[in-house]
């Protein structure tokens, strides 16, 4: 789980994209919107729910050691490298993501939604797949 910060009109309107990324799939699989609040946590919580989590990898802010106390949490940059460089896509696909940029959301209910449509539909229709391993196994031999 990780949490980004973007804005809509100021900077000072504060808009957080909080979201779990499988990484063993390479998708997301659930995100919230809202402040940076335990609230806001709790709602990316219940959505997670159903899926019986064992595991969670998060940084160390201390709203996620509050709320996961009593599972199985690791605190790491080494496993949470994934989400960071999800980070990282999602800044450099969507200009309205960017922290110095002349594109930037107007209206809260845009921003949500571009940012949701692309995590929900774009990213996931993706090949997360390296050639490599999606290249079939020859059946015969190309040297003969």
């Amino acid at each position: 789980m990780d949490e980004q910060w973007g804005y809509v009109g100021a900077k000072s309107r504060q808009r957080w994209l909080f979201y779990a990324y499988d990484r063993l799939r390479k998708t997301v699989v659930a995100h919230v919107f809202g402040e940076r609040t335990m609230a806001t946590l709790g709602r990316l919580m219940s959505l997670l729910s159903p899926f019986d989590v064992v595991i969670w990898m998060t940084d160390g802010w201390p709203l996620y050691e509050s709320r996961l106390k009593g599972k199985l949490h690791v605190i790491s940059k080494r496993y949470t490298q994934r989400i960071e460089r999800h980070n990282l896509n999602l800044r450099q696909h969507l200009a309205r993501l960017g922290r110095k940029s002349l594109s930037f959301s107007k209206s809260v209910e845009l921003h949500d939604k571009v940012i949701g449509h692309y995590l929900g539909s774009v990213w996931k229709t993706e090949s997360m797949v390296t050639p490599v391993f999606a290249t079939p196994i020859l059946t015969t031999s190309w040297l003969a």
